[in-house]
């Protein structure tokens, strides 16, 4: 909870008569015991404005500073929008988006209301084909790959060429296999 201006000050300066009253009763002085209540403050009181008078210049500066953060604090706080007043202008926003979807849709409702009747007219007069499933073409096998060489040819060859055809042609199935399927 902050304390407006006027409370702060009030506050400080019943904190600086407390001060001066304790400082009094440690240091019980003979001019002041005879002086009723209002004597003490108001000699507590002349002192306070004696202390405010005389300033040392480290202090000013600091409450200059201490000015300045205020300032930026209550400037940065009515910068702050409440949570309810997010919400009400995300609404706004939502019913502005539903009210021109509406209109987008009312208008493509118009224009395709409109379309059916051409399209209807042009279907009745041009008939529609047949389907008619298509030939199957039979594929000639490959003899060549389902033929395994003969015991002869494979005899003649060495056993290192017969390692590189056969590599080749796994890696050739492997590329048709993951290509076509």
């Amino acid at each position: 909870m902050a304390l407006t201006e006027e409370q702060r000050q009030r506050k400080n300066e019943m904190a600086k008569l407390n001060r001066a009253k304790k400082k009094q009763s440690v240091k019980p002085e003979s001019k002041y015991e005879s002086d009723s209540d209002g004597a003490i403050e108001d000699a507590v009181e002349n002192e306070v404005e004696e202390v405010e008078e005389v300033e040392d210049p480290e202090i000013a500066r600091k409450r200059a500073i201490a000015d300045k953060r205020c300032e930026s604090l209550t400037l940065a706080r009515s910068k702050i929008r409440p949570k309810s007043q997010i919400t009400k202008e995300k609404d706004t926003e939502i019913a502005l988006m539903k009210a021109e979807n509406e209109r987008l849709r009312s208008e493509n409702a118009k224009v395709m209301s409109a379309k059916p009747k051409v399209i209807e007219k042009y279907i009745e007069e041009v008939p529609q084909p047949i389907r008619q499933r298509p030939v199957r073409r039979e594929r000639e096998p490959r003899q060549e790959r389902e033929r395994e060489p003969s015991i002869d040819y494979l005899a003649q060859q060495s056993y290192a060429e017969q390692l590189q055809t056969r590599l080749r042609d796994n890696m050739l199935q492997r590329m048709m296999s993951d290509t076509f399927m």
